[in-house]
C-alpha cells in the first residue's frame, strides 16, 4: 500500500467560548486564524444562543494546522485530549504558560525531566477552557554544559 502525506489537524470543540481560546492560543504560541465563520440566523437549526459564535475556524499555532468550533452539543470539554507543544527555550515555555494559566491551572511546574530524559524541561497547565497542555523546551542547565 502507497504510503500518503496526511496532516492529522486537531478539532477542538467549544461551548460558546472558542474566539476567546483561538485568541488566547495564539497570544501564548504565536500564530493566526486562517478562515473563521460563524453562525447565523440563516443556520438550519440554529437556537439564539449559538448565533454569532465561532461554526469553524482554522489557525496555525507554529507549524500545526488546528481547528475548533463552537458546537453547543456537550456537557462539558473532553479533558481527556492533552495537547503538547516544543518551545525553543525556558523563557518561550514560561510566557506560554503564564498565558495558559489566566484563569486556569499550573498542575506541574516547568522542571527539568528524569533522567536520561533531563535534556528536557516540561510543565503541564490547564487551561481555563478546560484543556490540558504539556509544555516542553530545552533543560537550560543542560545546554550550559554542551556550551
Amino acid at each position: 500500500m502507497e504510503k500518503k502525506k496526511v496532516e492529522i489537524i486537531p478539532y477542538l470543540p467549544f461551548n460558546g467560548n472558542c474566539e476567546e481560546a483561538v485568541n488566547t492560543y495564539i497570544e501564548a504560541f504565536g500564530g493566526e486564524i486562517n478562515f473563521l465563520s460563524r453562525w447565523s440566523e440563516n443556520t438550519v437549526k440554529v437556537t439564539p444562543d449559538q448565533i454569532g459564535k465561532v461554526m469553524h475556524v482554522e489557525f496555525v499555532l507554529g507549524n500545526t494546522h488546528m481547528s475548533a468550533g463552537d458546537t453547543f452539543d456537550r456537557a462539558d470539554t473532553d479533558t481527556d485530549i492533552k495537547l503538547m507543544i516544543h518551545m525553543d527555550s525556558e523563557e518561550e515555555a514560561l510566557h506560554t504558560m503564564s498565558v495558559l494559566s489566566e484563569g486556569g491551572t499550573v498542575i506541574a511546574p516547568l522542571q527539568p525531566h528524569p533522567e536520561p530524559d533531563d535534556g528536557g524541561c516540561g510543565s503541564v497547565t490547564k487551561d481555563r477552557f478546560g484543556y490540558t497542555w504539556i509544555i516542553t523546551c530545552p533543560n537550560p542547565a543542560k545546554q550550559q554544559e554542551l556550551e
